[in-house]
C-alpha cells in the first residue's frame, strides 16, 4: 500500500474508533473532544509505526 492509502485508512478509523469510544464510553462529550480523541488516536498509530519500525531494526 501506498503512503496516502495509509494515511485515509488511518484517518477513516481513526475518526470511528474516536466515535465510537466516546459514545460507549463518554456519553456527553462535546465533538471538539471527539475530535481530539480522534487526533490523539492518530498521532498514536503513528508513534507505534514508528516503535515498531526501530524495533525492527535494532534486531
Amino acid at each position: 500500500m501506498n503512503r496516502t492509502t495509509t494515511l485515509i485508512i488511518r484517518l477513516l478509523l481513526s475518526a470511528a474508533f474516536a466515535v465510537i469510544l466516546s459514545r460507549v464510553f463518554f456519553t456527553s462529550l462535546s465533538p471538539i473532544k471527539v475530535i481530539g480523541l480522534g487526533a490523539a488516536l492518530f498521532g498514536l498509530a503513528y508513534v507505534f509505526e514508528y516503535a515498531r519500525k526501530k524495533n525492527k531494526e535494532g534486531e
